[in-house]
């Protein structure tokens, strides 16, 4: 009788141990590499903002790998403003360095449109070319 409930306890002891290293996978995931993710979407920066304005359409694009170009018209602290509808966030870029009204290519995850500001959002990008 002691044997089984040893025998018991312990099989008991392995399935939970089991199942809270699945749990624990599936919680805590690692974070993405957008930098080294292919690409799912090319577009310019009018193009992008046209297609994020329609709301049939933009839920595509949410979470996916985008490039996209335009003229840099702002910037600020972390992020800079392409051709005034995209505002891209930068992930390792010191943003110091680049200049109003030069052509930007960045590679980045789209997060959303904003309907307030007009702006399509993309965040952890990194610079394609300068």
């Amino acid at each position: 009788m002691k044997k089984k409930i040893i025998y018991i306890i312990t099989i008991s002891i392995v399935l939970l141990g089991f199942a809270g290293y699945a749990i624990y996978g599936y919680m805590y995931k690692p974070h993405r590499d957008i930098s080294s993710e292919d690409i799912d979407y090319s577009l310019s920066s009018n193009d992008l903002k046209n297609v994020m304005r329609a709301d049939s359409v933009s839920s595509q694009f949410i979470d996916k790998v985008i490039k996209t170009e335009g003229v840099i018209t702002s910037v600020e602290q972390n992020s800079v403003v392409l051709n005034d509808v995209i505002q891209v966030n930068f992930i390792n870029t010191d943003v110091s360095i680049l200049k109003l009204k030069t052509t930007l290519s960045v590679k980045g995850r789209c997060v959303g449109y904003d309907d307030l500001l007009e702006l399509v959002k993309i965040d952890q990008a990194t610079i394609t070319n300068h």
